[in-house]
């Protein structure tokens, strides 16, 4: 291999990853889509705001999402043994012991193009 196409391509790649670099920038997404962002809880109603496409300011999730972990803690100190009887009544499936592949129907594969 010639030493200039070697050299033209070494300088090629170099150009085309400093562009790429430059454009895309580190670890960005999508368009409008935010990486190494924390997931947090949202309220029903945070959520049915966002699903109708309405302006939700962060401020007013973190007061939403606040209220709700102080509304759990009060419920889960104030609970009383209900929750043992709905589970103790709950009914177990017959092949618990099985995995799911095998009980779960099996999707027909494509057939291969020749």
């Amino acid at each position: 291999i010639p030493p200039v196409i070697l050299l033209s391509a070494y300088f090629t790649r170099k150009w085309y990853l400093a562009r790429r670099l430059r454009l895309h920038g580190i670890g960005k997404g999508a368009p409008g889509f935010q990486t190494n962002v924390r997931r947090i809880r949202v309220t029903p109603e945070i959520a049915a705001r966002i699903r109708r496409g309405e302006e939700v300011s962060p401020d007013e999730i973190a007061a939403a999402s606040a209220k709700a972990g102080a509304g759990n803690v009060t419920s889960a100190v104030s609970s009383s043994p209900k929750t043992e009887a709905q589970t103790t009544s709950s009914v177990e499936p017959v092949n618990e012991w099985l995995p799911q592949s095998i009980i779960t129907p099996k999707k027909r594969a494509k057939g291969k193009r020749k």
